[in-house]
């Protein structure tokens, strides 16, 4: 995957993952997965579901 920030325009990043809280239909909260994408030269952030990102990255059946 190619990476430049969005902010100094820097090419390297390291990735952490994070728990946070999360409401769901029902008022009950669960912890959601995110990832941190974050610049090594001036720290900017992104942060990504890892709901969204893990599900793409799964096997796709043929039928």
């Amino acid at each position: 995957m190619n990476f430049r920030c969005l902010k100094c325009e820097g090419e390297d990043y390291i990735v952490k993952t994070t728990f946070m809280a999360e409401k769901t239909p029902g008022l009950r909260l669960e912890l959601g997965t995110y990832y941190l994408k974050i610049c090594s030269n001036c720290g900017y952030t992104e942060m990504y579901s890892a709901k969204v990102l893990d599900k793409d990255e799964e096997p796709k059946t043929q039928h």
